[in-house]
């Protein structure tokens, strides 16, 4: 009886429209040295219309910013070649999908430079976490600028200088230090002696993860999702107003999986590329009958039918109006 209520409740296809599922945290592993895996991202643009290129080391956490006029990919092929004729060229580019980041210009720079491009999931922003966070930390800067009447490029180069010279609290050392292997002065004193090794920072690089990710898995009640290739699922879809459900009503195929990333078919054919949580894992019930071309919402009593599909003009993916039958609507007037 249990696992018949349960499986009941499962496959209720509304409640799995509106489900948002979680999964738990990935874990980026440690480069083997400085400069080696790169994140960059453009932060903007801003209302002067400036752009900000900003590159992160994964191992230093040590990060270049370059303020853009244009974002297009040549103008981000030259600052990435001012950045890296201080630091190097690393030997991957970890970017999300931007034009600029797709762009054959960008991709034959990389080759000829013998660094692997890597691109996140498609809609997956968490991917390239370590860029996003420093991109909340250098808006937040701007913002403070900005309501204070300062120069936001000044202050700026101030916040920036002040985080390469200070103990970050995951590595328990310095961005600078890491990066070039001695500390850079700046006005707060240093009473801490050096001799730190680098096992002791890998050490304490797991354990801040670790505990981080412990944390927000138990906050989230995270858990894996199970899908796997040749499953039915429902993909999440953008939400245009209050009446917007968290899915797709329309069950997709999984085609592919590696990883948490996954390739999803349509039924029209057409492929999509999503992270897992992205997608939840449709339960089918016998009674609830879905069409690749039309889904129809069973009128309430005491509201008139709302339909969507191609024969009623309004998208599947969303139910932006109200369609109100005439005859239903004078009806109501007349008792009211």
């Amino acid at each position: 009886m249990d696992r018949a209520a349960e499986k009941y409740c499962r496959s209720c296809h509304g409640c799995q429209l509106v489900a948002h599922p979680d999964e738990p945290l990935g874990q980026t592993t440690l480069p083997d040295g400085p400069w080696q895996d790169v994140a960059i991202d453009l932060l903007g643009p801003f209302p002067s219309g400036h752009s900000i290129l900003v590159v992160v080391d994964y191992y230093s956490r040590f990060y270049e910013y370059d303020i853009l006029n244009s974002t297009l990919a040549v103008k981000i092929i030259d600052s990435l070649e001012e950045i890296f004729s201080r630091h190097g060229l690393p030997i991957t580019i970890k970017s999300d999908n931007g034009p600029q980041f797709r762009s054959e210009e960008f991709l034959e720079y990389c080759d000829q430079n013998g660094i692997t491009a890597l691109k996140v999931t498609a809609k997956w922003a968490q991917a390239n976490g370590e860029v996003e966070r420093q991109n909340k930390s250098l808006m937040k800067r701007i913002r403070i600028a900005q309501a204070e009447g300062l120069d936001w490029k000044r202050e700026l180069r101030k916040y920036v200088t002040k985080y390469r010279g200070i103990d970050h609290h995951t590595t328990g050392r310095s961005p600078a230090e890491f990066l070039f292997n001695r500390k850079v002065r700046g006005k707060l004193p240093d009473f801490q002696a050096d001799g730190r090794i680098d096992m002791e920072v890998r050490d304490r690089d797991a354990e801040q993860k670790g505990k981080a990710k412990i944390y927000a898995d138990e906050r989230r009640n995270a858990q894996y999702s199970g899908v796997d290739v040749g499953d039915k699922v429902l993909v999440r879809k953008e939400k245009t107003n209050k009446f917007s459900t968290t899915f797709d009503p329309v069950p997709h195929t999984v085609v592919s999986k590696f990883g948490n990333s996954l390739v999803v078919e349509a039924p029209n054919g057409a492929q999509y590329s999503r992270n897992t949580t992205h997608v939840r894992k449709y339960v089918s019930n016998a009674s609830t009958p879905i069409q690749d071309d039309r889904v129809e919402v069973t009128a309430s009593p005491m509201l008139p039918m709302i339909k969507t599909g191609a024969n009623s003009g309004v998208p599947d993916s969303d139910v932006s109006e109200l369609v109100i039958d005439p005859d239903v609507q004078a009806s109501s007037e007349d008792t009211s």
